[in-house]
């Protein structure tokens, strides 16, 4: 697949954050099949590298579950990926075509000791298309410093103005208003008070 046989018009992400550090996620993907396709592909990593701006990073598993999906799917493993090839063998889609992914993401406790961090790719890195328009709803477990959140773009974690939000509650809504190259991701960071997150399990993989 190259980015010629398809765009991906639109793609909502609604992220519920449970206490215990997982995430409850639902993508809908609104893509634009130029030519005959079978569907898209979903990477999922299963390992975080997340490399900080004051210079620390940390690795973390993460474990997949409860995985659904609006059409014919196939899962499979490979290369530190949840890959889920979404379409059907013996058909093939033109034109738009809308998808919902939904699964639980656990990546286990929170590494850093002196804070708990929200650090998530909304969007990761492994689309080889263009991304037309990004929206995003997180909805945090309890109350946050909205002024300890940050996103970045791109694909080394450079940090952008295209990002619009609003923070009301314990819930962010946002979007990204430019147009996201392929490979490129859009990041969300919250630094958070230590002991925020309860409960996270250690043993993820």
């Amino acid at each position: 697949v190259n980015a010629a046989d398809y765009t991906i018009q639109s793609y909502d992400i609604n992220m519920k954050v449970n206490e215990n550090n997982t995430f409850d996620i639902t993508e809908t993907i609104t893509a634009d099949f130029h030519i005959s396709k079978h569907g898209i592909i979903r990477k999922i990593p299963l390992v975080n590298q997340i490399n900080r701006v004051d210079g620390t990073s940390s690795r973390n598993k993460a474990k997949i579950s409860n995985i659904r999906v609006n059409q014919d799917y196939q899962l499979k493993k490979e290369d530190g990926y949840q890959i889920i090839q979404i379409g059907n063998s013996s058909t093939t889609v033109k034109g738009l075509q809308s998808y919902v992914i939904s699964y639980t993401y656990n990546i286990g406790k929170d590494p850093l000791k002196e804070v708990d961090e929200l650090y998530y790719n909304l969007i990761g890195t492994e689309w080889d298309t263009i991304i037309n328009q990004v929206t995003f709803t997180i909805t945090m477990p309890k109350p946050f410093d909205a002024s300890s959140l940050g996103f970045a773009t791109g694909s080394k974690g450079s940090t952008n103005q295209g990002v619009k939000y609003m923070v009301k509650d314990k819930t962010i809504t946002g979007s990204y208003n430019k147009t996201l190259s392929s490979y490129q991701g859009l990041t969300v960071r919250l630094t958070l008070p230590e002991g925020y997150f309860v409960g996270a399990s250690n043993k993820t993989s």
